[in-house]
């Protein structure tokens, strides 16, 4: 169309009742960015609630692709240190003594059941610790309880101090001391499920009596046998105690003085499922 002048006019028409696109482009970035803040404080909150066993999973997951769910896992490869995944041969608990831990039931990482298994071990010293100081009875006997790290386990020894023998002189009965710690070992150790091995030992004293056939080494495996007794009185399921032997003189807590009191004792070894076995 045209007017007078011969100028071109152009109507332009709008349509009434639409909806432009009113530049929504922002809308979009706005809800990926709400999304992301919403995705990070979820993540935030997950990391202060979950526990360090859930952690761990987590990171397995995102490190391997897997859950560890299911036969068939093998070797985790990559540019870290290969990891094995093994099946647990028994659960360690890694909360507490209370008994109340649950325990996947599923593959780790070799390592990570190392770690939990040392930890595991640390809760036992930690706890016989805190039960000797919290007893005055306990507490006079601190001497008496020495917790080792050695190559196929944890070692927790009952030794004999001058005063305060663990068993009555010459003989596989336990003196009220003796009863106290060995009752001491049960509390804590039957909250664990690993096997153990208890070992008697004497001093070099030769053991005279009227049966020239009973000698320390009968002596040692009377008195082992007598703990072995009252841990399984006490709650210990037969199943976990291994072994069960007599030491007589032949491995003396003090070298230099084969004959001193401290070298009658009790050894009990809690089996580490991942150190070295006890070739003996």
């Amino acid at each position: 169309m045209a007017d007078k002048q011969g100028r071109t006019i152009v109507i332009k028409r709008v349509k009434k009742g639409g909806h432009g696109h009113h530049g929504g482009a922002w809308k979009v970035a706005y809800a990926d960015f709400v999304t992301a803040m919403m995705a990070f404080f979820l993540l935030m909150w997950l990391l202060q609630t979950a526990s360090q066993e859930q952690k761990e999973a987590i990171s397995y997951y995102f490190t391997t692709g897997s859950s560890g769910k299911g036969a068939g896992d093998s070797i985790v490869t990559g540019g870290l240190e290969s990891l094995e995944t093994v099946e647990k041969p028994y659960a360690m608990p890694f909360v507490g003594f209370d008994g109340s831990s649950e325990f996947p039931n599923f593959k780790e990482p070799r390592e990570i059941l190392v770690k939990k298994e040392k930890e595991a071990f640390d809760r036992v010293r930690i706890a016989l610790r805190e039960a000797m100081m919290s007893d005055p009875a306990l507490l006079e006997l601190h001497d008496s309880l020495v917790v080792t790290e050695v190559k196929d386990g944890l070692q927790i020894q009952l030794i004999d101090q001058l005063n305060e023998p663990i068993f009555a002189s010459g003989t596989a009965k336990m003196t009220p001391n003796g009863a106290r710690l060995s009752n001491l070992l049960a509390r804590v150790l039957k909250q664990l499920p690993n096997p153990m091995r208890i070992e008697g030992h004497t001093d070099a004293v030769p053991y005279t009596s009227a049966n020239k056939s009973y000698t320390n080494w009968e002596l040692s495996s009377d008195r082992a046998l007598a703990v072995r007794r009252l841990l399984v009185a006490q709650g210990i399921a037969d199943s976990r105690i291994a072994a069960v032997e007599g030491r007589a003189s032949t491995e003396p807590y003090l070298t230099e003085d084969p004959t001193a009191p401290q070298n009658r004792r009790i050894s009990l070894v809690l089996q580490s499922a991942f150190g070295e076995k006890d070739s003996r």
